[in-house]
């Protein structure tokens, strides 16, 4: 996995993303990964910094799912947002109900707020301001998204190739810029 891990983060670096290596892992594993899978937990610790030129698209490292950083955003920050919307106890639930299903991996701020996150199943999924609960699967694994930075394949996924490589954020409609 480390040899999966260091050729996607120089192919993100490549484009322009910047890459920090990982702090000292001797503060033990942070609550909000020792669900994770190994392989997601093997990947925010393998850098302490992970983000697009200009810090609005960002991996979280293991140092952001510990309780005491103290960054502008939390890791759980869109849940945070999703409980303080909630109207009813029945929201409340299923907001609760849905991230202790969804592990966010990559938080964006670019155009507005959205995510990816890996679900208790393994699936990379989706999602956006301002239902971030209505997620879609963007990968049935985290490898392949990792794999997927790395190839680019001519078959591209919209989602990903807007956070991770287009500076501008904005979609291409294909009608030239």
């Amino acid at each position: 996995m480390t040899e999966l891990f260091r050729r996607a983060t120089g192919c993100l670096q490549e484009a322009g993303w910047t890459c920090e290596p990982p702090l000292s892992t001797e503060d033990g594993v942070p609550s909000a990964l020792l669900t994770a899978p190994d392989t997601v937990a093997g990947w925010a610790s393998s850098f302490s910094q992970l983000s697009n030129a200009d810090e609005t698209v960002w991996f979280l490292s293991r140092h952001d799912y510990s309780n005491g950083a103290e960054d502008a955003f939390a890791w759980n920050e869109f849940e945070q947002l999703s409980i303080q919307a909630a109207t009813t106890d029945d929201e409340l639930v299923a907001v609760s109900r849905f991230w202790k299903r969804h592990l966010p991996i990559l938080l964006s701020v670019r155009n507005g707020y959205e995510y990816l996150a890996v679900r208790d199943d393994g699936a990379v999924v989706h999602g956006r301001e301002p239902e971030f609960e209505e997620a879609v699967v963007v990968f049935s694994r985290f490898e392949d998204l990792l794999r997927y930075i790395i190839a680019r394949p001519a078959a591209r996924n919209d989602v990903v190739e807007r956070l991770l490589f287009d500076a501008s954020g904005t979609p291409d409609t294909g009608l030239g810029h």
